[in-house]
């Protein structure tokens, strides 16, 4: 086990190694570096908090996990979104304790203190003059996040002042988050409340496969991937291989895996989506971007630090059409050895009702806590715990070599942003999610 007070920059820089692509097992297990991860990344970057769609109306609400800190995403009487900790400014208590509703303010159990939905006090256990003025009740609103913004319906929000702005930390990754979340006019909206399991492993694990890993999905999901898809395995390694992942810059990363060439006259262009939705695609994207999408056959993205998506079309009728679900999820880290996975599904405002019961459907068989590929993943995730866990075995190291054949081999003409490489299997951009990591953690 590591000390917390004797970790410096110095160690961070031995800890990840870009030169020979890897990192230590350290960072996936010791107590101590995620306890620095709270105070050097958390503290500082932007994290998704929730989806417009979630709270529509003034006083609206949601409870949700910024890191480690509970917080409150609201709707204010004025329309504008508020981030507030969810911790009374009086003794610390849990002040909002129900997932979701509306309200006109936040009332603790414990003594009564009473605030806005602004994070304003509005009153204490009693008559405020019992005090003799001698409290300046303005310096015990409650905390709220520094800065707040959205993108795409997606809320973020951050504790640091000083972050950039979020079109800026996001940066090239809108480019490919408009592929998935604003090709109709109306946007995306949430199908019900998140769904949230803990997996015995470190939240990097989970960004990091989003971000994304190829291989494992053969190996992993091979057998379910061809009951659930009605791709062959053959098929799917083609996909990967010869499809192209991406560095978006910032840490953000993700794959764009393609109908394979032996496939692409039996499958059809936008495949998995409705006629209906196609034609508003081809309103809202850019020649470019829908040129990626034509031949899409799903797309896995991780926003650094912890927010990820995927998409992907699944068939579960014999001879039935495949149906696109579309999740979006956080790694909540725990402890070092221990994640909560928030999990929401979105879909389209001007789909038909139809639609969204079977993209529902779709999503919830195959990434969810009791999907098919949700399930694969933890179990693997899980086993990487346990065999990184004793005295011998944290000493070694993650492999990501692969990436020192394919980091020089960027596509010259990839028609979206950032840096494109010619294979899913290269874990470049698993890596870069590791890189960015470093960068937070020795500034």
């Amino acid at each position: 086990m590591l000390l917390k007070e004797n970790l410096g920059p110095a160690d961070f820089e031995q800890l990840v190694d870009e030169q020979k692509a890897t990192a230590s097992r350290l960072i996936f297990t010791d107590q101590s570096i995620f306890e620095l991860e709270q105070e050097k990344l958390f503290a500082k970057v932007w994290l998704y908090i929730g989806h417009d769609s979630e709270i529509p109306n003034p006083g609206d609400y949601v409870t949700r996990k910024m890191a480690t800190d509970p917080v409150i995403l609201n709707r204010g009487e004025d329309g504008n979104i508020n981030v507030l900790l969810n911790s009374c400014s009086h003794r610390g208590t849990l002040l909002c304790t129900t997932d979701t509703g509306n309200t006109k303010g936040f009332t603790c159990a414990y003594h009564g203190w009473a605030f806005g939905l602004n994070g304003d006090l509005k009153a204490t256990a009693d008559d405020m003059n019992l005090y003799d003025g001698k409290v300046d009740f303005d310096t015990l609103n409650l905390k709220s996040a520094a800065r707040v913004d959205s993108y795409a319906g997606l809320i973020f929000a951050t504790w640091n002042n000083e972050a950039p702005d979020l079109a800026d930390f996001l940066g090239d990754a809108r480019w490919y988050l408009d592929l998935y979340r604003k090709r109709t006019p109306q946007g995306m909206e949430v199908l019900g409340a998140p769904h949230r399991w803990v997996v015995e492993t470190n939240w990097k694990t989970g960004a990091v496969n989003f971000g994304a890993d190829g291989p494992h999905a053969v190996k992993v999901h091979g057998p379910i991937t061809q009951a659930t898809f009605g791709i062959p395995p053959q098929a799917v390694r083609d996909s990967l291989l010869y499809s192209p992942a991406i560095s978006m810059g910032n840490g953000h990363n993700g794959i764009l895996p393609f109908i394979p060439e032996s496939l692409r006259g039996q499958v059809p262009a936008f495949t998995g989506y409705p006629a209906e939705l196609i034609e508003l695609y081809e309103q809202c994207l850019t020649t470019a971007q829908l040129e990626v999408s034509r031949d899409l056959l799903g797309g896995v993205q991780t926003m650094f630090p912890n927010f990820s998506s995927v998409q992907a079309p699944a068939i579960f009728r014999p001879g039935g059409p495949p149906i696109n679900m579309l999740a979006i999820r956080v790694w909540q880290p725990i402890s070092a050895t221990q994640m909560e996975i928030w999990n929401w599904f979105l879909v389209e405002k001007e789909a038909s009702e139809e639609w969204k019961h079977e993209a529902m459907l779709a999503g919830v068989r195959t990434f969810s806590p009791g999907g098919t590929f949700d399930q694969d993943d933890a179990e693997a995730w899980a086993g990487i715990t346990a065999g990184i866990a004793g005295q011998q075995s944290r000493q070694g190291d993650m492999n990501f070599q692969m990436a020192l054949a394919y980091r020089d081999q960027i596509i010259p003409d990839f028609p979206g942003p950032g840096k494109a490489y010619p294979s899913i299997y290269g874990e470049v951009t698993e890596f870069d999610v590791l890189l960015e990591w470093q960068k937070y953690m020795t500034a």
